[in-house]
């Protein structure tokens, strides 16, 4: 799982909004810094400009992330664009504020780890803006433009939601099934496809945080009480080594394990441990150096889901991968 879908988790879990709207509320803000001259650096010099630095600074300096108040968030967005993101996401715009304050502390975080400001997005937000949702934000983000531009206000609403709608029908996997039902096999599968296409998008000199975003879109799955790494990651696993040999030699990657709440924590906590070790060794097989990977298990430490649900065990259930 990347740190796009950590982060819409959490905000999904805060705020209640549901994981469709936290994601499109995530699509908004990152199709903003995208559009921003000067993209993530950009972006800031508005907080900058609107008297924020100090935070900005606190920010990229990894200090706590404290939320931000609608107040602040006005001065440096405005009030226009926080209407259009609470319009495209559908959310209230009290709720969009306080739900946006909240996630952009710790979105600018994870874009800009260490304090280091990229050039451009990387592999795991990029996803969020080429999916649908993706497509359904920048068709109403058009139709919202067309419709001021032309003075035909009162058609403005009816044009966003029959775009949506034709996007959404457009996009949308004809295969997918008519049940919402959590479907741990398909979230699996939809999760290899996208780590595939990062690792295949990273370029030559590329940052050790740019690989892992890209590694940690991959879902490992383990059986119940196994470390056996399943025959379903073996391939992600070896194009992984395979990028990993050809980046910088000093960077030393972190293979986290992690387990749900079920069952005792410091057996949770040995087989998490186990876990990490046998990705490391796997990728050690396939001919990575052993000082550039580090193992560590956390156990049920540190939960980004609900343990009371199927799907929130599914996803504390992993391996994520760190730049150390």
């Amino acid at each position: 799982m990347g740190a796009m879908d950590v982060l819409v988790n959490e905000v999904d879990s805060k705020f209640g909004l549901g994981a469709g709207k936290a994601g499109s509320l995530l699509t908004a803000i990152l199709s903003l810094i995208q559009e921003q001259s000067g993209g993530l650096a950009g972006f800031l010099d508005r907080f900058r400009s609107a008297g924020l630095g100090d935070m900005v600074s606190k920010w990229l300096s990894g200090g706590p992330s404290q939320p931000l108040s609608s107040e602040s968030l006005q001065s440096a967005l405005g009030q226009n664009t926080l209407s259009s993101i609470a319009s495209r996401t559908g959310l209230s715009l009290s709720t969009a504020t306080s739900a946006l304050g909240f996630m952009l502390p710790k979105l600018i975080q994870t874009l800009a780890p260490g304090g280091a400001i990229p050039t451009r997005l990387p592999s795991d937000a990029l996803s969020y803006l080429t999916g649908a949702t993706g497509m359904v934000t920048a068709g109403a983000r058009q139709a919202v433009h067309a419709a001021e531009q032309s003075g035909l206000r009162r058609w403005l609403w009816p044009i966003v939601a029959l775009i949506a709608a034709l996007l959404l029908f457009a996009f949308w996997p004809k295969s997918r099934p008519a049940t919402t039902a959590f479907n741990a096999d398909e979230q699996i599968r939809i999760a290899s496809e996208k780590a595939s296409a990062a690792l295949a998008a990273l370029k030559p000199g590329y940052a050790p945080q740019e690989l892992v975003s890209a590694m940690n879109l991959e879902i490992i799955n383990f059986a119940t009480g196994s470390a056996d790494i399943p025959q379903s990651s073996q391939p992600f696993l070896n194009r992984a080594a395979e990028v990993i040999k050809t980046g910088p030699n000093t960077a030393v990657i972190e293979i986290g394990g992690h387990t749900d709440n079920t069952g005792d924590a410091s057996a949770n906590l040995a087989l998490s441990q186990q876990r990490a070790d046998a990705v490391r060794n796997y990728l050690v097989q396939q001919g990575v150096a052993e000082t550039t990977l580090n193992a560590k298990g956390y156990g049920d430490t540190k939960p980004i889901a609900s343990n009371d649900t199927d799907e929130g065990r599914f996803r504390n259930r992993r391996i994520e991968f760190a730049a150390r």
